[in-house]
């Protein structure tokens, strides 16, 4: 069992790695939102689970919310102190100076039970207007009232691990005018919709009074509910499941338009989605692997008890509908990559048989073993890593994953 660590043991294993950098194994926390599966991170960990608590997100990386921790000579070290302490051996001269000595990417595994909120992104420059503006507001940092809790952007990639459903960015304004004609409890809507167009007819949606909100959605549930049941291919089975999670009091929660507004995906595993600054989605069921700049600021558009601010939602929201693009990954031997049109960050998909070799190097590296067992050797060392097994390997350091049996990791990185 590796050992609670003293204040002077931390500092001794961080003088430890300075001398001599090195890959290092990783312990991972578990963010237990309530949308969260209850099965598949504890398998993939080996842990038990006798109350089914929700295991909805394994955060990989050194976000101060829930920073990994790295264990150099037995001692655990969170990782973020020990990039504060070596951020040019971890990041290399360059990178530590391009993002201030930050991991510029986090990593997680998410497991989605049920549906996530409506959410969105900012960019940058959205990103620092709104931290600094709740800061002038004195709202602090761990306020459920909170938007911007740092200053980056968090452009966002997720590749599926099972089949994955989820809502991205605004259909064709054709196919929304078509949906909304096709409600006859909705034909008000679509005479709106006309009127409007799809900027001013979401803010109307979105700011209409809770009565009137009611008694659009009401009528619908009503019939949709009595031709049911409904197949997960529609979006009507999605409509009255999220009615029943977050509609509360007799109201009806506003999220529910997006269902037919957004593309509605259902993601094979190996396919993957990106989300941009600005593109409003959600997630509602499956599992993956989900790579992203290092922030964890949203702004929440409905389906949620967490706080909605309408106008701070609607200042990043781009209003842009188009078909939603699914990504591939781009094979190189024995891995498979999947681009984003970022420079924060990369992820790659590496399968070996059992007896297979893959030599790694470039950029600092973190991952996760999802299935197998390997060695990760280099010149003077080398860790196994199982089944559940995050690591780290520093900037420019070459190593060689080396499978004891079939084997399936993951892998980020960022562009030099």
């Amino acid at each position: 069992m590796v050992a609670e660590p003293s204040e002077e043991q931390i500092q001794q294993a961080i003088a430890v790695f300075v001398r001599r950098p090195r890959p290092l194994p990783l312990f991972c926390g578990v963010q237990h939102y309530a949308w969260g599966d209850s099965e598949y991170i504890p398998r993939l960990l080996g842990v038990a689970n006798p109350e089914a608590r929700p295991f909805a997100e394994l955060w990989i990386g050194a976000h101060p919310d829930l920073p990994a921790r790295a264990v150099i000579d037995r001692i655990q070290v969170p990782l973020d102190r020990l990039l504060a302490a070596a951020p040019e051996r971890l990041l290399g001269r360059e990178l530590a100076e391009k993002y201030g000595g930050q991991l510029p990417f986090l990593m997680k595994i998410l497991a989605a039970a049920r549906p996530l909120s409506i959410q969105v992104h900012p960019d940058r420059r959205q990103a620092v207007l709104g931290y600094e503006r709740e800061d002038r507001l004195g709202i602090p940092l761990d306020s459920p009232r909170r938007n911007y809790r740092d200053r980056n952007h968090k452009p966002e990639l997720l590749c599926a691990l099972t089949p994955f459903y989820a809502l991205k960015g605004f259909r064709p304004e054709s196919e929304i005018e078509q949906a909304l004609v096709e409600i006859p409890e909705w034909r008000r809507l679509s005479e709106a919709f006309r009127a409007q167009g799809l900027k001013r007819f979401y803010r109307w949606l979105m700011t209409l009074p809770q009565a009137e909100v009611d008694a659009l959605l009401e009528p619908l549930l009503r019939r949709l509910r009595s031709q049911g049941p409904w197949e997960k291919s529609r979006r009507e089975f999605w409509l009255l499941w999220a009615d029943e999670l977050y509609s509360r009091q007799g109201h009806h929660d506003r999220g529910l338009f997006s269902l037919y507004l957004l593309n509605f995906l259902r993601l094979q595993p190996g396919e993957a989605l990106f989300q941009a600054a600005g593109e409003l989605h959600a997630y509602l069921q499956g599992v993956g692997v989900e790579i992203m700049a290092n922030s964890n600021n949203v702004l929440r558009g409905g389906l949620t008890p967490k706080h909605v601010d309408v106008e701070a939602l609607l200042e990043i929201v781009r209003f842009q509908g188009g078909p939603a693009r699914v990504l591939l990954p781009v094979a190189h031997g024995p891995e498979a990559v999947y681009e984003a049109p970022v420079e924060e960050f990369r992820l790659g998909r590496i399968r070996l048989e059992a007896g297979g070799r893959f030599d790694s190097s470039g950029p600092l590296r973190l991952g996760i073993v999802l299935e197998g067992r390997t060695s990760l050797r280099w010149n003077g060392g080398a860790i196994p890593l199982h089944r559940g097994q995050s690591y780290l390997i520093p900037h420019d350091f070459a190593c060689r994953f080396e499978a004891q049996e079939s084997l399936t990791l993951y892998q980020g990185s960022c562009y030099r």
